[in-house]
């Protein structure tokens, strides 16, 4: 009688969350795409434990908050059981890093956009800069850029944006939370400026600086924007801050573009960042919430 073939028992997946830093010109649906392409190649592989994926049962991946295409920074996905928990872990405040320039306001109000008009701006100081950020810090509100991917009308503003369906008057201002809106730096020979904003979610960073820059008698448009801050996860001067302000956040180095092709570095990464939290809430990863199982174990980060 032939030998029956041996059956490898197949690998647990992963649950938990991983940190990336987007790329600029990708959309948040690309990382979690490429995330999850990786994590699948990875697991269906024989010496994996021949784990096969059904059709419509793929392993899960989403993320917690949307980063526009030219937007970079942190972007917390959740793999598995962490699809679930994204709420709970991700809200509170974002924090960002923005740049910005004089001179021109667009239609999307970022660089991306069509000039819809343009203003001086050799009046302007930093000091009118710093009082128009402090008029915009706190419980304000806020009219969302018609270039948005919120709804109106069962549709989507930036398709009926783009049909020219669709004013800026026809959106309704909503509450936001500004929480810090400072002035980092200041070119008044070229117009540009760059802020360190903290903000609750919902908050559209360009929409800050349209609005700053008709307050100093000008106009402006978003020219970069790094997130810094999403949820517990930061980068090290975000989490410095937060520190020092008796606020609790993980330095998790996130997973870079170069690496999201790269099953070991992914694995490493969930684990890094399930461990970090672990430490952060005194062993359970999401304090009064069920504890996600960790990653596999990468027990070394694979060298370049």
């Amino acid at each position: 009688m032939a030998a029956q073939p041996t059956v490898q028992p197949a690998t647990p997946l992963p649950n938990g969350f991983l940190v990336v830093h987007k790329p600029a010109n990708w959309t948040s649906s690309d990382v979690v795409g490429k995330v999850r392409n990786t994590l699948e190649r990875h697991f269906k592989r024989p010496q994996q434990g021949a784990y096969v994926f059904r059709k419509k049962s793929r392993l899960k991946v989403g993320h917690g908050g949307t980063l526009d295409p030219l937007a970079t920074g942190l972007l917390v996905l959740g793999v598995g059981s962490g699809t679930k928990l994204m709420g709970d872990l991700l809200s509170g405040p974002k924090s960002y890093v923005a740049r910005a320039k004089l001179g021109e306001e667009t239609d999307t109000l970022d660089s991306e956009g069509k000039v819809l008009r343009t203003a001086t701006f050799d009046h302007v100081t930093r000091e009118d800069l710093e009082y128009a950020a402090v008029a915009l810090t706190g419980d304000i509100m806020q009219r969302p850029p018609i270039f948005s991917a919120l709804h109106k009308n069962g549709e989507r503003m930036y398709t009926l944006a783009r049909e020219g369906r669709i004013k800026e008057e026809d959106v309704e201002p909503r509450p936001v939370t500004v929480h810090r809106l400072e002035v980092c730096k200041y070119d008044s020979e070229h117009g540009l400026f760059e802020l360190d904003v903290s903000c609750s979610g919902g908050t559209y960073v360009r929409s800050l600086i349209t609005d700053m820059a008709r307050d100093v008698g000008s106009a402006a448009h978003m020219t970069a924007l790094e997130r810094t801050k999403h949820g517990p996860f930061a980068a090290e001067a975000e989490a410095v801050r937060a520190t020092a302000a008796g606020l609790t956040a993980c330095d998790v180095q996130p997973v870079y573009e170069k690496d999201l092709g790269n099953a070991e570095r992914v694995l490493a990464g969930l684990t890094a960042s399930s461990e970090a939290l672990q430490r952060l809430r005194g062993g359970n990863s999401l304090a009064g919430v069920k504890a996600l199982s960790l990653a596999p174990r990468v027990t070394q980060m694979p060298r370049d």
